[in-house]
């Protein structure tokens, strides 16, 4: 996959090609936005077109509305990833900027998709909205379409039962520390990849070591509380119990800590890159007036996570 930064660069690619292209923030990249890039790929290789997405960064939401509290589900660099191993061919990373924003709808169809894009195909979910406060709907591109010799193609919402799949409700489940309900509607585990770095080695005298991983800013975190996680390193896979939490039994501040305990493993792993994929949530966060008390429930926390891997993910390494 190649990826252009500014899609007014890419009118100078040599042999520039038409495009099927998907329109979209993608955070997340759940099974909705999957289907969208599935029908992209689709009709690209009907007629013989390139597969495209295309998303601003930063959020729109981070730029006009600098005070607001929105985490987001993952990374561009983290998109692009499983952009590319869905078979997309160029992503189009757009600058969103103040000036970008106030932007018609009708001049980001004219300069942008068809302009410096060339698209031959636009793909879109239902709710996909562009230009001046997101005044440009579905219905816009479609109106535009003639004018502009490109085809819309609409995607209809993906439900769950009653519940639409959205990014902002797989953020609130995911707040809410229900990590194996919001993995129904990714397609696949929530993870969060940082670095090790060191801590107050507290969790080594309390006979169970972890690696304190620190995450990029700006990225959501689950809910306070103790998960059933599987930590990736160097191609290799470990159970592990994650702690996310403020420590209320040593530390009396708002510091967010993310603390990895790897089953079965020993080695030093400061420095190191760790990718963590929640699985189930064994308890909310708590305080406890003595360490022996947190130790005991340490020990409970470990025996819940392997009864839950024996009964229902033994299977995954």
């Amino acid at each position: 996959m190649k990826i252009i930064h500014g899609a007014a660069n890419f009118q100078y690619i040599k042999d520039r090609p038409a495009l099927a292209i998907a329109l979209g923030n993608f955070d997340g990249l759940h099974i909705a936005h999957k289907r969208i890039i599935d029908k992209t790929r689709e009709i690209a290789k009907a007629k013989n077109l390139k597969c495209a997405a295309f998303l601003l960064d930063p959020h729109p939401v981070k730029v006009l509305f600098p005070q607001s509290d929105l985490f987001l589900l993952s990374s561009v660099a983290e998109r692009a990833e499983k952009l590319d191993k869905w078979g997309v061919d160029y992503l189009i990373i757009e600058d969103f900027t103040p000036e970008f924003s106030a932007l018609s709808p009708h001049s980001f169809v004219k300069d942008y998709l068809a302009g410096f894009l060339n698209v031959s195909e636009i793909i879109v979910g239902y709710d996909y909205s562009f230009g001046f406060q997101g005044q440009g709907t579905p219905k816009e591109l479609l109106r535009w379409s003639e004018e502009f010799g490109y085809h819309v193609e609409i995607m209809p919402p993906v439900a769950l039962g009653s519940e639409v799949v959205s990014s902002s409700l797989i953020r609130e489940l995911i707040l809410q520390g229900e990590v194996k309900a919001a993995s129904v509607y990714l397609g696949d585990y929530f993870s969060r990849t940082g670095t090790v770095v060191h801590g107050e080695g507290r969790g080594r005298h309390l006979g169970y070591p972890t690696a304190n991983l620190k995450t990029p800013p700006g990225l959501l975190l689950p809910g306070n509380g103790v998960y059933l996680t599987l930590a990736e390193w160097k191609g290799k896979t470990y159970f592990s119990l994650t702690n996310i939490g403020k420590k209320p039994t040593f530390k009396q501040d708002n510091e967010i800590v993310v603390e990895v305990y790897l089953m079965d493993f020993s080695g030093d792993l400061y420095g190191e890159e760790l990718t963590i994929k929640f699985l189930n949530r064994i308890r909310k966060e708590k305080y406890f007036p003595e360490v022996s008390l947190l130790v005991k429930q340490i020990k409970d926390d470990e025996k819940k996570a392997r009864d839950l891997i024996a009964e229902e993910y033994a299977k995954i390494l």
